[in-house]
């Protein structure tokens, strides 16, 4: 048992599939696809959050499921930042029944998020739907190539200026490159999960 999990929830944490079951049929149909993998969020929460006082920042967080297994592996307090209304609330209330008091979901858009804020980042390709619209969670948001490019700028411009230290693990990242200020960790899941940290 990991001495981070709440006792009892380590059956919640033993699958996909019985984590996403915590979740309406809507949204666990999504988790293939669109939430992160258990065994991935482990791998990146322990990177990101290797000590108590680790603050780390999903941008596009979805319904919360790598926060709270985030919260669960490895130390620290894991925020979430979402558009979508209704998967904030989801996602709350999973981390609610759960007693995940690291957890934080919070509906906005990551562009008006202090990411100086944190010490590690995590980004699963959540600006990928603006230009891949079959792979859209849904019609609630405005979805646009313009909004991509905007995104993927503020992205890498505020990655730039994070403190030298911060930790950064991307997914299915669909984002050509990463700012050479981080040098690459590890590479994990056939190269899908990279861990970064900036040096300079």
């Amino acid at each position: 048992m990991s001495q981070f999990e709440v006792e009892g929830a380590e059956d919640v944490f033993s699958s996909d599939a019985a984590f996403d079951a915590l979740y309406p049929i809507y949204i666990s149909s999504l988790s293939a696809i669109h939430w992160t993998p258990l065994e991935v969020a482990a791998k990146a929460a322990v990177f990101l959050a290797p000590d108590e006082d680790a603050r780390v920042l999903d941008i596009g967080s979805g319904v919360g499921k790598f926060c709270i297994a985030g919260a669960h592996f490895a130390p620290g307090h894991f925020t979430g930042i979402e558009q979508r209304a209704n998967f904030v609330k989801a996602g709350n209330k999973v981390a609610r029944q759960l007693g995940m008091e690291r957890v934080s979901l919070q509906h906005g858009n990551f562009m008006e998020t202090d990411l100086g804020a944190y010490t590690g980042i995590y980004f699963y390709n959540s600006f990928h739907e603006n230009i891949v619209h079959d792979d859209a969670l849904d019609e609630k948001i405005e979805l646009s190539s313009e909004l991509y490019e905007r995104y993927t700028d503020h992205l890498l411009h505020e990655l730039k200026h994070m403190p030298v230290g911060t930790r950064l693990a991307t997914y299915w990242l669909s984002i050509t490159e990463i700012p050479a200020c981080y040098r690459e960790q590890g590479s994990y899941f056939g190269n899908l999960l990279k861990l970064w940290i900036k040096e300079y």
